[in-house]
């Protein structure tokens, strides 16, 4: 199952949030699993930092334990995979005039027949079981920025 909160932050802080994202400093790709291949790049966030705190510290008794920003190119193909832990929460920075024509979509494997693909409006946070299999989808004419929030025991 997929939880989503439209309008997560009020629009002063999801301001400061999209800031931060666009100019943050990055490193070459997260990689699913030892042997991939990097894709997009990344921006770890400290746990104690004030753009976490924005967000749940606890979600159904377990601890957030890591916090990144990930960033796509316009164009990119994100492969399939899990996360590690139990839960990974996604929050999406985008602009207003969100086009379905240009991707950025979360696509979840919730059937072993069918993908559930969450749309990535502005200010929305969505979680889902970390051990679903999952990919992000770039934009195909912008950049595509995504708060990662991973929770475990």
């Amino acid at each position: 199952m997929v939880n989503i909160q439209s309008h997560y932050l009020s629009p002063d802080l999801y301001k400061e949030v999209e800031g931060y994202c666009y100019n943050a400093d990055y490193y070459y790709g997260e990689r699913d699993h030892p042997n991939a291949i990097p894709t997009g790049l990344v921006h770890n966030l400290q746990l104690d930092s004030l753009i976490v705190s924005y967000f749940p510290k606890e979600q159904k008794n377990l601890s957030l334990v890591r916090a990144y920003i990930n960033y796509f190119a316009a164009g990119e193909h994100p492969k399939f995979h899990v996360d590690h832990g139990k839960l990974t929460s996604l929050y999406y920075i985008n602009t207003d005039d969100y086009n379905i024509d240009e991707g950025g979509c979360t696509e979840i494997i919730t059937h072993p027949q069918y993908i559930t693909s969450i749309l990535p409006y502005k200010n929305t946070l969505i979680t889902f079981d970390a051990k679903l299999v999952h990919k992000a989808t770039s934009f195909k004419t912008r950049p595509r920025f995504t708060i990662a929030l991973k929770y475990d025991n």
